[in-house]
């Protein structure tokens, strides 16, 4: 008995720590609603489309924004294009990315961290990718525009059809015979043709139906 009455009032005053700090946490949060309000209104936005140069490279991100996570595509337009997945997250005006891009010759892996001021980003990259190369540079941005419904991917395949069909032209290029050697090839089959080798053309001649010179 005594013990039940125990058990009893230990549950009891569970219970009633646990409404005392639910009521507690309903003031917290009602007092504290104004101030994350404002927190929210004033916290940093990099959703967008942005124009970033990875050191001598130009490239386009667009980013998506949920709460402090971050995610999108990016693109890279020039001699060897290619397209890259983008994720990372923003604290205070801490922006943290990483692109994963797939080139035609290997799959490169570049991870930013920059400062976000308004409209502008600047920080700095590191760059590797499956070959074993790396490079790390200044890395800035600028929004370009706030709506990424606008964003369309690089041309990739058309950029490497065109790059296959000027392989195969050399390689036939370096196939070809030089004009020079064809030149020699056919005056000396020419020459073949007027000339003929009489040591040749005796071949298979009996050598007893030929006269035999008279002795003297």
């Amino acid at each position: 008995m005594v013990r039940n009455f125990g058990l009893a009032a230990i549950l009891i005053l569970i219970f009633s720590a646990f409404v005392s700090s639910a009521a507690a946490q309903n003031v917290t949060r009602e007092n504290s609603a104004p101030a994350l309000d404002d927190a929210s209104a004033d916290s940093a936005i990099a959703q967008g489309i942005w124009k970033a140069s990875l050191g001598e490279k130009e490239i386009i991100i667009a980013v998506n924004q949920s709460d402090q996570s971050l995610f999108g595509l990016a693109k890279y337009e020039g001699d060897d294009p290619w397209n890259a997945a983008v994720a990372g997250s923003i604290s205070d005006s801490e922006v943290s990315l990483s692109l994963a891009a797939l080139r035609s010759d290997a799959l490169a892996s570049i991870c930013i961290n920059a400062a976000l001021q308004g409209e502008t980003m600047k920080g700095f990259f590191v760059e590797s990718d499956s070959n074993g190369m790396a490079r790390k540079g200044y890395f800035a941005a600028e929004m370009i525009s706030p709506n990424i419904s606008g964003y369309s991917s690089a041309s990739v395949a058309a950029a490497q059809v065109a790059a296959n069909e000027t392989e195969q032209t050399t390689a036939v290029q370096k196939n070809e015979p030089p004009a020079s050697e064809e030149g020699k090839k056919a005056a000396q089959t020419q020459s073949d043709s007027r000339f003929k080798d009489v040591t040749q053309l005796a071949k298979g001649i009996n050598p007893d139906i030929l006269p035999r010179m008279a002795s003297l």
